[in-house]
């Protein structure tokens, strides 16, 4: 037979959700935003004209990367996948550049260039211009 600690007035939906035996666990910011940019370092790597901004995104997943290791230990945050993760694309990233500066054409997008300023020209002709 349950017992009730309170009135029965009390015991409801939040009373429920309150003594659950479920643990608090939320996924880190920082192996989120790891992930995100290794994953955009990587997709810019490939055109020449964006190594800068590659450059930054990988600097970027990796400081977060790092710091999502670090805040991964404790069992209530989760992410340490996602932080993997994101450090690899970074040092993926990261290499592709550093081919590219010892000679070795990486820029497998540069040549996609034209065919997506035409699709973009195309689409946004279908758009209403301002008047």
């Amino acid at each position: 037979m349950a017992t009730y600690s309170g009135s029965q007035s009390e015991v409801g939906l939040d009373a429920l959700i309150e003594s659950s035996p479920a643990s608090r666990v939320r996924m880190s910011m920082a192996a989120e935003t790891a992930l995100v940019c290794g994953l955009g370092a990587v997709l810019t790597a490939t055109f020449s004209i964006l190594f800068s901004l590659a450059v930054a995104l990988s600097a970027l997943a990796l400081v977060a990367g790092l710091v999502g290791l670090i805040t991964t230990r404790t069992p209530e945050i989760a992410g340490s996948a996602l932080n993997v993760l994101g450090l690899l694309l970074a040092l993926l990233a990261l290499a592709l550049i550093g081919v590219r500066f010892l000679g070795i054409d990486t820029t497998v997008g540069d040549p996609l260039l034209p065919g997506i300023a035409d699709q973009l020209h195309h689409w946004n002709a279908k758009l209403p211009q301002p008047s």
